[in-house]
């Protein structure tokens, strides 16, 4: 039992790098299962992008501490997620397809312009609705104190 609650802690103190893998994971897979017929629809690899960004960021932002902004926790973990998708990616369609450096070099260079706008745009987004849940908790919180004083004030006076 003391080996689980360890492991539980550890992922939730590994929050973002883990967010990271999971984009990585996901991005990846899907990129493997779709690329002979599918490679997107507005830029390459997009719904692949979007799929990995979405999962790593829900992981990490659910378990992120309480010292982990949730708008600089997700912008980080969608761009630097994003990044590394795209060089995996890259890496694959280099050895597939057998290119040189230079084929490398561009394509990862192609594929960036669709990994970092949907990594800080999928981040933004899902970063904002926690921050939204976090501010509605919290005012909810705040209202149910202020009755609790009122009323008491109210007791003691009779």
């Amino acid at each position: 039992m003391g080996t689980i609650l360890k492991l539980s802690q550890y992922l939730k103190e590994r929050n973002v790098q883990i967010g990271y893998v999971l984009i990585i994971i996901a991005t990846f897979f899907t990129y493997l299962i779709t690329f002979n017929f599918f490679t997107g629809i507005f830029l390459f690899a997009d719904i692949q992008f979007i799929i990995g960004v979405c999962i790593g960021e829900i992981y990490a932002l659910r378990k992120r501490t309480l010292d982990q902004t949730p708008l600089k926790c997700g912008l980080i973990v969608g761009l630097i997620g994003g990044v590394l998708s795209a060089f995996m990616i890259t890496l694959f369609n280099t050895f597939y397809y057998l290119w040189s450096f230079l084929g490398f070099l561009f394509f990862y260079l192609y594929i960036l312009v669709t990994a970092v706008p949907i990594g800080l745009l999928i981040g933004a987004l899902i970063s904002s609705y926690y921050m939204y849940t976090e501010m509605k908790g919290e005012k909810v919180e705040e209202d149910t104190t202020i009755d609790d004083d009122f009323y008491k004030d109210l007791i003691e006076e009779n």
